[in-house]
């Protein structure tokens, strides 16, 4: 069993508040340095879109400090067999272009017997 997990006295308002407060102090000084307001608006949608993922990231990831190391644990894994697909899909292309330059034909080395890796003439 976990220890508890220690609550913040702002609850999970906190990372998406202080992203907003930030973005708000930044647009306030891009305003007062006359700077463009194309400047203005690209910091304003990126305040929000930093905003709402801060909140959706509270809202998915779980507060148990197990299930975040099983997520996380669960996240390692898929990389690795990710990793592990692109290999074998690698291994495969090449021997599919290995068997294109030597000239054999692709049909019949799938019509032989599993494990023989004998390249036919």
């Amino acid at each position: 069993m976990s220890a508890p997990v220690q609550q913040s006295r702002f609850g999970g308002v906190r990372p998406a508040a202080v992203s907003v407060v930030s973005g708000s102090a930044v647009v306030t000084a891009l305003t007062m340095a006359n700077a463009p307001w194309q400047a203005v608006v690209v910091t304003v949608c990126a305040t929000l879109v930093v905003s709402l993922l801060l909140g959706l990231a509270k809202i998915v990831v779980p507060d148990e400090s197990e299930h975040k190391r099983d997520l996380v644990l669960e996240y390692f894994r898929y990389r690795e067999r990710r990793a592990k697909q692109r290999e074998r899909r690698a291994e495969l292309r090449k021997r599919r272009r290995r068997q294109r330059d030597q000239g054999t034909n692709p049909k019949e080395q799938r019509d032989r017997a599993p494990g023989d890796d004998r390249l036919l003439p």
